[in-house]
């Protein structure tokens, strides 16, 4: 898997590479960090190349932090990665006992916005200021018990 993490580190899309630097990490640090034992973790391939790779670290006994790196064939693997984290990643997580999964991403970075208000995250706060050269990031929650994500949930109301 090592080597997969490789090959996606070293072909990762513009945004990714520049929210990997914000988080004042360099490829090597961020291999090392992805290929560390997860709770849970995947390769999603195009064309028998490793496209994305995602993993849910444990933060606290009933909280993960997860993590995404993706290469400019994202498109290709983007619905197959929401389908198995609604199908299957988030009903393994919650029979393992974990409530919550955090994702932080810099403010802008739309693609990785998109795909985790599709897995259901909800924006939680705002963090001026994060970022290795101040950039604002976002700080989302997969509560993996919910049913209803509260964006939908709010956007249904107001409209």
């Amino acid at each position: 898997m090592i080597d997969d993490i490789g090959s996606i580190l070293a072909r990762l899309r513009a945004r990714d590479a520049q929210e990997l630097g914000e988080h004042g990490l360099d490829v090597d640090e961020a291999a090392a960090g992805l290929a560390t034992p997860a709770v849970l973790a995947r390769l999603f391939s195009h064309r028998d190349a490793p496209a994305a790779v995602v993993a849910f670290h444990a933060l606290t006994p009933r909280a993960l932090v997860v993590s995404m790196m993706a290469t400019d064939d994202w498109p290709h693997v983007a619905r197959a990665m929401v389908r198995w984290g609604l199908r299957e990643a988030r009903p393994r997580l919650l029979a393992l006992g974990y409530s919550r999964a955090e994702c932080r991403t810099m403010a802008g970075h739309d693609d990785a916005i998109r795909l985790l208000e599709r897995f259901g995250f909800v924006l939680e706060c705002r963090l001026p200021g994060f970022g290795a050269s101040g950039v604002a990031f976002l700080q989302y929650a997969w509560r993996l018990n919910d049913h209803v994500s509260l964006q939908i949930a709010e956007r249904t109301a107001a409209a």
